[in-house]
């Protein structure tokens, strides 16, 4: 899985880049083999002024074809990018379940 994170009128530091790989990684990790790339974009909307707009734009391109985009909207970057991570899960899921070529490891308490 190769992971590409861009930023526009943002500033990232090293630290804040890798915990946000890591994110991704915990997210999509599970579907490794069906996902061939994974691109992040960050955007500071109204530059300096503050309030909600950090956007996060998260798509997905599948071995097999297709791909998936994800899009939200946070104050910070971070909580931005852990909402579309998530989504991203479950879209992703929902998605290779539909073409039943991939076997995806659930998760699953053993009692």
């Amino acid at each position: 899985m190769n992971i590409r994170i861009k930023v526009h009128r943002l500033e990232l530091s090293r630290e804040l880049r890798s915990t946000m790989e890591r994110r991704i990684c915990f997210a999509l990790g599970r579907f490794g083999e069906a996902i061939r790339d994974v691109t992040v974009r960050l955007t500071d909307l109204n530059g300096p002024k503050g309030g909600i707009d950090k956007e996060c734009l998260m798509v997905v391109k599948l071995r097999y074809g297709g791909e998936v985009l994800v899009q939200s909207n946070g104050k910070e970057s971070m909580a931005a990018l852990n909402y579309c991570a998530d989504r991203m899960g479950r879209s992703v899921e929902r998605e290779l379940s539909r073409n039943q070529k991939i076997f995806i490891r659930k998760n699953r308490r053993r009692r």
